[in-house]
């Protein structure tokens, strides 16, 4: 078995069964500022792959600062077998939200227009599916109990309280080269803005498919399906992914925290969960979290240690303006795979 803590690299691996344990792994002075942002991850509630409550808990214990939780809308996380959205029309024809993620991607990924959606009744159906996603699964509780504050990005982007586009393109380009679109540039809420120079935690888990901290920062751009910036074909998605975090790297200390703590989707062909493209199952209490400042690094060595291609983390190439990998930590992570994420089926 694995130690309880082990660096590939600048990334740390490492045993967590506590808010207790976190708050002792979780030294970096980065994290000991007066207030704390996180970025859960709420893309879907597929089975074991969001950042659950009870996870959620034991970050939020383990830190002495106030936290500010933020996250942008996603249709996909508001509908369920029982909620199909509203209707609407595109191209003469009557369709609801469950279209927008199926037969409307490709129409979306050429036609990037949320008007109709923001000025129709949708926009507030969305929000009150989002306020119910918080109240079901805890997490309204949750942050009135610990204190923690929690606000929508595209709630705040969709009503025009952003910072002026031109100052974050000024921070960003006297750091990095400029972003693909410089649409991006104005997608940074006041609110959040106000807490420049704090630090910014990408929280993001595990899951049945390749996604780390980098590609986390990816809801905070504030459409609620994201298929224009996937581009056709995926033809946009590294460019969205490396320029929505040279923005937030521009005016944070954004560090990665990657998590196998509770509930974690190990892929599996004849697991007990499918869904479109993935079988699996999910295995509890693994007990494993993935930390350091370096998001590069950190992402490249999850990338091993889950057992994915690399052209799965392409996005990496085109980021190391923000920090370096080492091909060679992310084969040692590989080889230490069975060590930290066990392919043990749930009892």
């Amino acid at each position: 078995m694995a130690s309880d803590v082990q660096r590939f690299g600048t990334a740390t691996v490492a045993r967590a069964r506590s808010s207790d344990d976190l708050r002792r792994l979780l030294d970096d002075p980065w994290l000991q500022g007066d207030t704390v942002i996180v970025k859960p991850n709420w893309v879907t509630t597929d089975p074991g792959a969001f950042t659950d409550c009870g996870t959620m808990r034991m970050l939020l214990e383990a830190l002495d600062s106030s936290v500010v939780v933020v996250e942008g809308h996603q249709v996909v996380r508001c509908l369920s077998d029982v909620e199909d959205g509203l209707p609407f029309n595109i191209m003469s024809r009557e369709h609801d939200w469950h279209w927008l993620h199926r037969g409307g991607w490709n129409y979306i990924a050429e036609n990037d227009d949320w008007d109709w959606f923001k000025e129709g009744p949708h926009w507030d159906h969305l929000r009150k599916l989002d306020r119910e996603f918080m109240d079901e699964k805890g997490f309204s509780d949750l942050f009135n109990e610990l204190g923690a504050e929690y606000f929508n990005v595209t709630d705040e982007i969709w009503s025009g309280r952003t910072v002026d586009p031109a100052v974050i393109k000024g921070a960003v380009e006297s750091r990095f080269r400029p972003v693909f679109d410089e649409r991006l540039y104005g997608f940074v809420p006041k609110a959040l803005y106000e807490l420049r120079g704090s630090t910014l935690i990408s929280f993001t888990k595990i899951k049945q498919y390749a996604t780390f901290t980098m590609k986390n920062l990816f809801g905070l751009v504030p459409d609620p399906i994201r298929a224009w910036w996937h581009g056709p074909k995926n033809s946009r998605f590294d460019d969205s992914i490396v320029g929505i975090n040279k923005v937030y790297e521009s005016l944070f200390n954004v560090y990665g925290i990657c998590e196998a703590l509770r509930r974690t989707p190990i892929v599996n062909p004849e697991g007990k969960i499918k869904i479109p493209g993935y079988t699996y199952d999910v295995v509890e209490d693994i007990g494993m979290v993935a930390f350091g400042r370096d998001r590069v690094a950190l992402d490249a060595v999850m990338c091993g240690l889950g057992g994915f291609e690399f052209k799965e983390v392409s996005y990496l190439e085109k980021a190391c303006e923000m920090g370096r990998f080492d091909l060679g930590d992310v084969e040692k992570a590989r080889s230490k795979r069975a060590d930290w994420l066990l392919p043990t089926r749930p009892e």
